[in-house]
């Protein structure tokens, strides 16, 4: 049976994927397909979830403790032997540790809070990767789009270059000429659709799915004006920035923990209630007891002032790892707020640049196919049009990946903003 329902169960998987993507993928739905499945999301999440339960766990202290007990003991020596049991019952509760249990509470509170940074933060980078990817495989299809036009061109070229050798108005070297360009274009062809392949498969991977079979996306790379000051930029990075968050509540926690440090020789006051009761051989032993205990420390040997020391080191730390994040955060704003700027001007160039080849072209093969142009001719406008369109996606592309980089470094990619 099994060997029959294999196939079947195969066939059906198959026969699923393919009806599930046939329609091109929209970037909505490829991020969609991340935030459900990307493995970096889930450990992620997972270390949120972990420390989320620190703070159930620093206050689990100042809550009541009932414990209970039973034992059963026999003994003697010869034929004089007995035994007896005791059980008991307890509560014990915490009255005051000196504000030592609210502190490690805020510390608690303030580490999940950073890890929850820490989770926005993994959020961004894997909307980064997602849109990275899908830019690329939109520029890749486009170059497939470009080396097919360029073999067109070349096979057109070649046609033509055959009818004119067959009625003696071109010599064979035409031919051979046309030949050789028709089978370089045919190699840069199939490259392009190589690459297409590996992009396809880049951004599977970058949404958690390897082996998901990618026939299409909708090409989004055309440009869209956007613009933001290079101040205003910066400040919103201040303001929203993952990394920055999580960098400030970690010198909150290290403040938190030197306040923490100097408690270590405040005085704790708890009280504590039970019953207990037993059977002792001829006599029963049942008891209740209520106890007030104060614990005033005296010393312990130089142990809190270390301590202190240590955290005051830490917090002085927290804030240069700080300082030096801020620094390092503004010049990625910047370098990113410029690399745009450049992008758009690029952009422009390229265009007017393609515009211009495509007319070259035009005229270069009009000439030809009339008879009066040359080998040479049509090889350098078919060449440079392919080159100049192949500038202006890599622009295109370029403005993109630009803007998605600027958009990362203020923070702006968490995943339903």
């Amino acid at each position: 049976m099994k060997l029959k329902i294999l196939p079947l169960a195969a066939a059906l998987t198959l026969l699923f994927s393919a009806s599930s993507f046939a329609e091109p993928l929209t970037i909505e739905e490829c991020l969609a397909t991340a935030m459900k499945n990307n493995p970096d999301l889930t450990a992620a999440l997972e270390m949120l979830n972990a420390e989320r339960t620190t703070i159930n766990q620093a206050a689990a202290p100042g809550r009541p403790q009932l414990s209970a007990g039973s034992s059963y003991r026999r003994g003697g020596s010869g034929d004089d032997h007995s035994g007896y049991y005791d059980t008991s019952i307890g509560v014990d509760q915490s009255i005051s540790d000196w504000g030592r249990r609210e502190t490690n509470i805020r510390r608690a509170r303030l580490s999940t809070d950073a890890a929850r940074a820490d989770y926005e933060e993994t959020v961004d980078t894997v909307i980064q990767n997602v849109y990275s990817a899908y830019y690329l495989l939109n520029r890749a299809v486009r170059d497939v789009e470009i080396a097919r036009t360029r073999y067109d061109n070349y096979q057109k070229r070649l046609d033509w270059a055959r009818s004119y050798y067959e009625v003696g108005t071109k010599a064979k070297i035409e031919v051979t000429n046309a030949e050789a360009d028709l089978a370089s274009s045919k190699l840069t062809l199939v490259r392009a659709q190589s690459s297409v392949e590996q992009y396809r498969a880049q951004l599977a991977n970058a949404m958690g799915v390897p082996l998901m079979a990618i026939t299409d996306v909708v090409d989004i790379l055309d440009y869209e004006e956007w613009g933001i000051g290079l101040d205003e930029a910066v400040s919103a990075a201040m303001k929203e920035r993952p990394e920055i968050a999580a960098k400030r509540l970690r010198v909150e926690y290290a403040a938190e923990n030197v306040t923490l440090q100097m408690k270590g020789l405040s005085p704790s006051l708890s009280a504590s209630a039970g019953y207990a009761f037993g059977d002792k051989s001829y006599f029963d032993t049942d008891e209740w007891y209520a106890q007030l205990s104060l614990s005033i420390p005296l010393t312990d040997g130089g142990l809190t002032k270390s301590r202190v020391e240590q955290a005051r080191a830490q917090l002085r730390q927290a804030e240069a790892e700080l300082t030096s994040l801020e620094n390092y955060v503004t010049l990625e704003v910047r370098t990113a707020w410029e690399d745009l700027r450049q992008a758009k001007e690029s952009l422009t160039s390229a265009q007017e640049a393609e515009r211009a080849a495509k007319a070259t072209l035009d005229l270069a093969l009009g000439r030809y196919q009339a008879g009066v142009g040359d080998n040479l001719e049509i090889s350098d406008a078919v060449d440079s049009y392919a080159v100049a369109s192949t500038n202006t996606v890599l622009a295109l592309y370029d403005c993109k990946n630009a803007r998605l980089n600027l958009e990362k470094a203020i923070g702006g990619l968490e995943y339903g903003k």
